[in-house]
């Protein structure tokens, strides 16, 4: 009996002390758990979200229903901009925490990263119907504002929430960001000013005083404020950037690069940093240094396109065409042209060929492979013409396979089997085209002048740039060199930037341009954006709007083709007469022009095609029509057809020009989309879409000029870093 009582005695005591230990786990879960989520908090509060992030992840791996944590993460992964990932995180915190506001309006405010405006507009409307007072809501019907364009909407949403709220620090500064936007500039003095009143203990919104000083070129205030922000958060990095480009607009190049080390000793990836390096030592004439640190920058980030526009623009500019570094530099555009040929992108395939070739022309391995692509794309001519260049600059063969003779009188010769290949190609073409319009009217259409288009293009810089300085010039630069592929039009850009349209208008119409284009350059870490204005060069009266705007990989290159294309879409196809010869005649046009049997033009005297006073097309008198041209053979660069004179006398001249009346169905630009065709003025003597192609191009940049609702700019970029 003593055993058994001694052994009941045990088993309650086992009981008690494993109850006794289950409690104190719980506790110590949820002390755990709670502790990982201070933890998350503090690294929050320092901005490092990556840390923050581990730290709720941890706390939910412990407790997966715990609703703070989830939207604490939730909100984390949305600063990140992994808007996809955030979506899902903030769904599990409205099962786990219902009924908070502050979830609904993150979840807002990321469904409008995600593009879903409608959606995010009903969650923050939903909040003011219960809730009449929350400011939240409104900054995110704000931002819906922004996106849609409407600034005067935005202002009204932020001085609501500035009235129920008027110390709050994003109401203020959003405010202040809004109002400098619209040039009004004593508003968002006074709204900055009432931000560093009332918040006057706080990094940023020093921060933010000296971008908006810096905007509007006040460079001294700019470089006090940003030095405030420095010495209120040391670790700031954003500030030492902003320090650096309020230097470098100042001209102050060494102490740019002072900055831009301590900051590469920091963090050895901060590519603006390298890059704002590499300007500044070119600006000082230490153009060696300034290559050798933008390559350095490319190894670390070779994606960053306007970094590489101004590396190349340097290379081109600076060093000779021997130099044995080209070859690196243009096989990162031969592996993308690579990439385009696998997708059947040729338009992209040739521009990536043209800028490996621009690097490096004597590359006969690209030139190969681009020539490569001229004989798929069926223009022989083109594809001959590269082959005898490659025979011409043919280096000496280190692998030579095979010993060949032209006949049994002549030499041995050693050569591989590309130059074998070559060589009966360009013997089979040359043998084609014995019977070409360039054969019989003994022509050499590769020597023919076709330029019939004089444009300009401008830029009016920003006083500071945060992600790339100078990028207007850089731009503008890269839009003549991508122009240089476009017989037809010869592009200048004025190497300074230009006050405002006046000075534009004057130095084009003393050049006698016949357009000119002022750009405008905005970009954030995900967007690129080019919008341009055109005017006539003998009028200055506005001919069209062009907007631009592209995001994820290559939006850069693929907006500089962008606008290009837009430009060469108003342009009226003209050519010259070449010869005449028995009521036939020649014209410098052909199918790379994207011409086809039957289509028609004016023949007009020569010098008495204008541009239009106002909008695009052109414009000569009817008394200086001489006749009529309808094509009936057509080559590549050039083409052939009977002229039917205008009255009694035939008073045609070589010299004189043909105008584009009308294309035939089924023409050339309605396939379109080739190497070629993506290179060639699109429109008719009305400066209307001379085609399908070119009409379905003219409507989408319909679309895209009223899309401004799906276009992030800086300004709402800077908007979203106000917490």
């Amino acid at each position: 009996m003593k055993y058994f009582k001694t052994s009941f005695f045990v088993k309650k005591m086992i009981s008690l002390f494993s109850a006794l230990f289950f409690t104190a786990s719980v506790s110590v879960f949820c002390e755990d758990a709670f502790s990982l989520f201070q933890k998350g908090m503090a690294f929050q509060e320092d901005e490092d979200y990556y840390g923050a992030i581990e730290a709720y992840t941890d706390a939910l791996a412990l407790n997966g229903k715990y609703g703070d944590a989830w939207y604490n993460l939730a909100y984390c992964t949305y600063c990140l901009d992994e808007s996809d990932l955030a979506f899902e995180y903030i769904q599990k915190a409205e099962v786990y925490a219902k009924n908070k506001t502050e979830i609904q309006n993150l979840k807002g405010m990321i469904l409008i990263s995600l593009g879903k405006y409608d959606d995010a507009r009903s969650v923050f409307e939903n909040i003011l119907k219960t809730y009449p007072n929350n400011v939240d809501a409104r900054f995110g019907l704000a931002e819906l504002s922004l996106f849609e364009g409407s600034f005067t909407n935005a202002q009204e949403k932020y001085l609501e929430a500035l009235k129920r709220d008027n110390t709050n620090r994003k109401a203020l500064l959003s405010l202040a960001l809004v109002c400098s936007e619209t040039q009004e500039y004593e508003k968002a003095q006074h709204y900055i000013n009432l931000a560093l009143e009332y918040h006057s203990g706080e990094a940023f919104v020093h921060y933010l005083a000296a971008y908006l000083a810096a905007k509007r070129g006040d460079f001294e205030e700019g470089e006090r404020r940003a030095k405030s922000a420095m010495q209120i958060k040391g670790s700031f990095d954003q500030a030492y950037e902003l320090l650096a480009n309020i230097l470098y607009a100042q001209k102050r190049y060494e102490e740019v690069i002072d900055i831009c080390d301590f900051r590469i000793g920091r963090n050895r990836n901060l590519t603006d940093a390298w890059y704002l390096k590499g300007i500044s030592l070119a600006k000082l004439g230490r153009i060696s240094e300034a290559i050798n640190i933008l390559n350095t920058a490319l190894a670390i980030n070779p994606y960053d396109e306007i970094m590489r526009l101004y590396l190349e623009q340097l290379v081109n500019e600076n060093l000779s065409i021997e130099d044995p570094r080209r070859k690196n530099w243009a096989q990162f555009h031969v592996e993308k042209a690579a990439e385009y040929k696998r997708n059947f992108d040729g338009p992209s395939e040739r521009y990536e060929y043209q800028k490996a070739l621009t690097l490096n022309p004597l590359d006969n391995d690209c030139r190969q492979k681009f020539a490569d692509m001229l004989e798929r794309e069926s223009l022989y001519e083109l594809y001959l013409n590269q082959l005898k260049f490659i025979r011409q600059n043919q280096s000496e063969q280190a692998a030579v396979t095979n010993t060949v003779q032209k006949n049994e009188n002549s030499p041995s010769v050693k050569k591989t089997d590309r130059q074998i290949k070559n060589e009966d190609a360009i013997e089979a073409l040359e043998s084609q085209l014995q019977s070409s319009l360039s054969r019989r009217w003994k022509i050499d259409p590769f020597y023919l002048d076709k330029t019939r288009w004089k444009i300009g293009i401008f830029y009016i810089k920003s006083p500071v740039q945060l992600l790339h300085a100078d990028c207007e010039e850089i731009i503008a630069f890269a839009e003549r060199d991508i122009f240089s592929g476009v017989a037809s039009a010869a592009v200048e850009v004025q190497s300074k930037s230009v006050g405002g349209f006046g000075e534009a208008f004057r130095l084009s119409r003393s050049a006698g341009l016949d357009y000119f284009a002022i750009i405008k350059v905005d970009e954030t870490q995900r967007s690129f954006s080019l919008d341009a204005v055109i005017y006539s060069g003998r009028t200055g009266t506005e001919t069209a709007r062009l907007q631009c705007y592209r995001t994820g990989n290559d939006r850069v290159a693929r907006t500089l083709r962008r606008f290009r294309q837009a430009v060469l879409d108003i342009l009226p196809v003209r050519g010259k007469v070449l010869q005449v010869t028995n009521g036939s005649i020649l014209v410098d046009l052909g199918k790379s022009d994207g011409i086809l049997k039957g289509s028609q033009f004016d023949v007009v005297r020569k010098g008495k095609v204008v541009t239009k006073d106002s909008g695009p097309g052109v414009y000569y008198s009817e008394n200086d029509i001489v006749g009529t041209f309808t094509c009936s053979v057509v080559d590549e660069e050039i083409c052939e057809g009977e002229f039917l004179k205008k009255g009694f006398y035939d008073i045609l001249n070589p010299g004189d020009e043909v105008v584009l009346t009308m294309l035939p169905d089924g023409n050339a630009y309605a396939v379109g989309g080739n190497a070629a065709t993506d290179i060639k003025p699109a429109a008719d003597k009305d400066g209307k879409p001379a085609s399908e192609n070119s009409e379905n191009s003219d409507e989408e940049f319909q679309k895209e000029s009223i899309r401004n609702h799906q276009r992030e700019s800086s300004l709402i970029s800077m908007i979203k870093m106000i917490f």
